[in-house]
C-alpha cells in the first residue's frame, strides 16, 4: 500500500480535483483505492455525489474516528463507496480537530497510525486536505508516504512552493525521514506565455519530477462535480481525460515500485 496526499496550503491548485480523478483513473486500473477527504469543507464528499454526514454523530464517520475518538477504538471509520474507490467522508465537525489535536499525545501521528491499520485493504490511500498549514494538513502530510504537489499556474503558484518545501523538510527531520515529494502537476494551466513560463519555472526548479500539465477547463471540472462524477465517468472524450491518465502514469513512474493492480472491475 502506498499512502499519498496531494498537498499544498495555497486554496485554487486544483488538489482536490487533482486527487479525485487520479483516484478513479487507479481504481479503472485495477488498483484498490481509498479516498480520505479530510478537508471540513467537504468538497471531495461532494464531488463524489456522496451524502455529507449531518447531525451529533458525524464526525465519527470522518478521520475524526481515528484521531480523536476512544483511545481504545481508533481507527478509520467504515467507508462508503463511489464510483469504484472507497472513500472516508468530511463534515464541518471535522474542523474540531484544529484546536484539539494538540493536546493529545502523539495526535499528528494518530492518523499515519490508522492507515496502515488498512493496509491489507488497500493499494493506495489517497487524502485530500484543507489548503492551509494546520492540523489537518499536518495529519494529512505525515499520514503519508509521498507528497503530490498541485500546482496552478502563475505566479502565485510558483510563490507558494516555499511554504510547502519548508514543511514537507521539517517533517522529515522531526518524524517522518522517508517522507518526499514524488510529482509536482502543473495545474489550471491556460494557453499563455504566463502559464507556459510558470510550467518551465516548475521544471528549472528542480524541486521534484514535474508532469504533464492539466489544462485549465472551464467546463468540465466544474460540471462533472456538479453532476456528483469524475472526470472520465463525465465525459469520457473530453481531452481532460487523456491528460489526467497521463499524469497517474507518470505519478506511478515516479513512485517506482507500486503495488500490483488487480484484475479489473
Amino acid at each position: 500500500m502506498r499512502a499519498i496526499t496531494f498537498f499544498n496550503h495555497a486554496g485554487g491548485a486544483a488538489k482536490t480535483s487533482t486527487a479525485l480523478n487520479v483516484g478513479y483513473t487507479l481504481s479503472v486500473l485495477g488498483h484498490r483505492v481509498l479516498l480520505i477527504d479530510a478537508d471540513p469543507q467537504a468538497n471531495l464528499t461532494r464531488w463524489l455525489g456522496l451524502e455529507v454526514p449531518d447531525g451529533p454523530d458525524a464526525k465519527g464517520e470522518t478521520l475524526y474516528a481515528a484521531v480523536l475518538g476512544a483511545p481504545e477504538a481508533l481507527a478509520l471509520p467504515r467507508p462508503v463507496a463511489a464510483h469504484g474507490m472507497d472513500v472516508i467522508r468530511s463534515c464541518l465537525d471535522l474542523a474540531e480537530v484544529e484546536p484539539l489535536l494538540p493536546g493529545q499525545l502523539m495526535g499528528q501521528l494518530r492518523l499515519r497510525t490508522a492507515v496502515r491499520q488498512v493496509q491489507d485493504q488497500y493499494d493506495f490511500v489517497l487524502i485530500d486536505p484543507p489548503p492551509s498549514l494546520g492540523q489537518l494538513s499536518t495529519l494529512a502530510v505525515l499520514a503519508a508516504d509521498d507528497l503530490v504537489v498541485p500546482v496552478p499556474a502563475g505566479n502565485k503558484g510558483l510563490e507558494g512552493l516555499g511554504g510547502v518545501t519548508r514543511m514537507v523538510a521539517t517533517f522529515q527531520q522531526v518524524a517522518v525521514p522517508s517522507l518526499r515529494i514524488a510529482l509536482m502537476v502543473p495545474t489550471r494551466v491556460g494557453h499563455t506565455n504566463l502559464s507556459r513560463d510558470s510550467v518551465e519555472a516548475l521544471r528549472a526548479a528542480h524541486i521534484a519530477p514535474v508532469s504533464r500539465p492539466l489544462t485549465e477547463r472551464p467546463s468540465v471540472y466544474p460540471n462533472s462535480q456538479l453532476q456528483g462524477l469524475p472526470v472520465a465517468l463525465y465525459d469520457p472524450r473530453n481531452p481532460a481525460v487523456a491528460e489526467i491518465e497521463a499524469v497517474t502514469g507518470e505519478m506511478l513512474a515516479s513512485l517506482g515500485e507500486v503495488p500490483r493492480a488487480e484484475a479489473q472491475r
